[in-house]
């Protein structure tokens, strides 16, 4: 056990002191742990990019950093990876690079471990969430028996679906197991568009596309992304990443810190968007590159605050617009919505849920927009159903974070009542159980599995139960 320390999330908007803290070193050791504490609230940590209160515990928390093994192995004729729980996105695709291998979907950072990824069902655009893909995995909980521990091998049904996006509900993940697939090559271009409708035809062509809704200038970017044929880098590649990383990832994110957090300018926000930042894409610069540096980005270099709400493809286009409008409205009081977001809003009668975020907040960041494929899960976001769901980000820079929370807030409840949107598990999380219960057909069967693997609720927390209904 180590000393109990203040811990602090990526974002800064999560700080709490659990009693004991540990790093075990291996399954036995977790045993012991979780037999001493039994009788007490445990929660795990990952790399701690996460802005809901998932992790949050004033009592046990248990970093599993050093279960960090990889193992490459043949089974059937396919390929597989063995992988601890802790072990971070970018040590395991580097190890498996080497053997000229990669996971069969990529999210847009590789900080998180691969345990924290999967639990929250994060991932990436024009496949399946990871969660999606995973074979088996090993858990430490007390199925079968309240009052001792044991690590079970989860590999098949309704328990492999809960366990695959568990929100560390069922217990302790050790190990998990995954595909490989051979390392490939993406072709990448940017396209700019007035409409979502034209955006959308391109996926078409390109179906690991991610595209943006630019704020203020109201223009889409996409990133038309396929798999390339060639695998080699091609237009340059080299070039384009230190030129991504010196002028969007430094310099884009610099100048808009600078003018949203600190000089707090909306017009220069509003310059920025509509006068620089289309000059800094260039439509004819196409390149070939490496999936796992083609498809990931830096988020990770500057401290935010996100929120990621999705909605199914039938209805990307019209929350796509409502997204446009309330933005609109938000940043400046006196725009008249359209006539088909009042009549949504009036129709739910939200219409006085408007005075909350009128004239309030200048939003400055690109909103990203990815499509997941459905996932084999009972509780990630593209769980249920046939239908592809787009993820739609939110990210603020501005501290402190009040109004950008009441913006947030204001889309998550409307969004709700009108598209069905369902937030990330593990960004900000304003939505109630309420909501969740009516967002996720299978979660009563979530719910079953959860009081098998774990009766006594150890590992549970505030933000599981009030979410969840798991009492």
């Amino acid at each position: 056990m180590k000393q109990a320390k203040l811990i602090k999330n990526f974002g800064r908007n999560l700080r709490f002191k659990p009693k004991y803290f540990y790093s075990p070193n291996s399954e036995s050791e977790l045993l012991d742990i979780l037999q001493l504490h039994k009788d007490e609230k445990i929660r795990v940590v990952g790399s701690l990019h996460s802005w809901s209160n998932l992790v949050k515990t004033d009592e046990v928390l248990i970093d599993m950093r050093y279960f960090n093994r990889i193992e490459v192995f043949a089974q059937n004729g396919e390929t597989r990876v063995r992988v601890g729980a802790g072990c971070q996105i970018k040590h395991l695709l580097k190890a498996l690079n080497k053997q000229r291998l990669t996971l069969p979907s990529l999210a847009l950072i590789t900080e998180q471990t691969i345990a924290g990824i999967t639990a929250t069902g994060t991932h990436g655009s024009g496949k399946h969430s990871l969660s999606h893909y995973i074979e088996s995995l090993r858990v430490a909980c007390f199925k079968g028996d309240e009052s001792t521990a044991q690590v079970v091998e989860v590999n098949d049904g309704v328990e492999l679906q809960a366990a695959r996006c568990s929100l560390g509900c069922l217990g302790v993940i050790t190990e998990i197991t995954l595909p490989c697939i051979p390392q490939y090559f993406v072709q990448e271009k940017a396209t700019f568009c007035q409409k979502i409708d034209e955006i959308l035809i391109l996926e078409k062509k390109a179906p690991l596309q991610q595209f943006y809704l630019m704020p203020h200038s109201w223009l889409f970017l996409a990133h038309e992304r396929v798999v390339s044929s060639e695998c080699r880098r091609r237009g340059l590649a080299g070039v384009y990443r230190v030129y991504w990383f010196l002028v969007i990832d430094l310099g884009m994110h610099l100048t808009l810190k600078l003018f949203a957090s600190v000089l707090r300018s909306k017009k220069l926000i509003h310059f920025f968007f509509r006068q620089v930042a289309p000059s800094l894409i260039s439509p004819r610069w196409v390149v070939t590159d490496r999936s796992d540096h083609a498809l990931v980005m830096e988020h990770e270099l500057f401290k935010h605050l996100e929120i990621e709400l999705f909605v199914t493809r039938s209805k990307v286009g019209e929350a796509a617009s409502f997204v446009a409008d309330i933005l609109k409205l938000s940043d400046d009081a006196s725009h008249k919505l359209s006539p088909s977001t009042f009549e949504k809003l009036q129709k739910a009668e939200l219409i006085d849920s408007l005075e909350d975020i009128k004239g309030k907040f200048t939003h400055h960041y690109p909103i990203c927009f990815r499509r997941i494929l459905p996932d084999d899960t009972l509780i990630s976001m593209a769980s249920g159903g046939s239908e592809d769901y787009y993820s739609i980000s939110f990210i603020t820079y501005v501290e402190p974070r009040d109004d950008f929370y009441a913006l947030a807030t204001f889309l998550a409840n409307n969004m709700f009542e009108l598209f069905d949107a369902r937030i990330h598990w593990g960004k900000w999380f304003p939505q109630t159980g309420e909501q969740v219960n009516q967002l996720y057909p299978e979660i009563v069967e979530f719910r079953n599995v959860c009081h098998q693997f774990d009766p006594n609720g150890v590992f549970r927390n505030v933000f599981i139960e009030e979410k969840l209904g798991l009492k």
